[in-house]
């Protein structure tokens, strides 16, 4: 990871398998970075998801190796590798515990997260425990049981109280933010599908990430006497 004092005092978090990073990815780091004034995005790609243990995963290197290339020039985005030796599974909670002891208390927090996965965040580890140590921004769009962000909080969550327009906060401090963007209908096992049928990838990843998946093969589904 960078050092602390060049990310900055106000540092975005965006977790993932990223198999492969694509253009929604980009575009949610870049849309949370400027509605919340965010010195630095850290993409921070998991090598363990709890929830895809069982799951094929390209290798951690190539992961990472395409982030650099995505993120190359991009102002305001770098990378950590520092889920990449933890044993056991990237649980958001040790991620989350492990920045605050590297950045301190100075640097307030801000984990990015579509609506999707956080329809799912009382199913994380120690999930209470998260907003002592980050803020949340979630992207605003219904999720799988059809619950806007307003309603899911309500329902699941009913300790967030109101915090001014689009923002809700927990009487034992942390907020949860919402963000609003225009959808981005991409998906990493969209992308890879698409790739194991041999058809372009161009326009959902940037290009030097589909140059790379062209040269070193991942994803391509091998046939029968290839």
């Amino acid at each position: 990871m960078e050092r602390s004092a060049s990310l900055g005092t106000r540092v975005g978090i965006l977790g993932g398998t990223f198999d492969p990073v694509h253009l929604g990815h980009l575009a949610l780091a870049t849309a949370a970075r400027a509605r919340f004034a965010l010195d630095t995005v850290l993409f921070i790609p998991a090598a363990q998801p709890p929830h895809k243990l069982r799951t094929p995963l390209a290798p951690f290197a190539d992961r990472v190796a395409m982030l650099r290339l995505a993120l190359a020039g991009e102002e305001g985005l770098a990378i950590s590798e520092m889920e990449r030796d933890r044993p056991g599974p990237s649980y958001s909670i040790d991620t989350l515990k492990e920045l605050r002891q590297q950045l301190g208390e100075r640097v307030h927090l801000f984990f990015c997260i579509g609506m999707d996965a956080f329809a799912e965040i009382t199913s994380w580890k120690h999930h209470t425990e998260l907003f002592r140590y980050a803020d949340f921004v979630v992207v605003e769009r219904p999720a799988a049981g059809g619950l806007g962000l307003a309603e899911f909080l309500a329902a699941e969550l009913p300790r967030f109280r109101p915090a001014g327009e689009g923002s809700w906060q927990h009487p034992d401090g942390g907020c949860i933010h919402a963000l609003a963007m225009a959808d981005v209908p991409i998906s990493s096992s969209y992308i890879r599908q698409r790739v194991g049928r041999g058809e372009s990838v161009a326009g959902l990843v940037p290009a030097p990430v589909a140059d790379y998946l062209a040269v070193h093969g991942l994803y391509r589904v091998t046939k029968v006497g290839e």
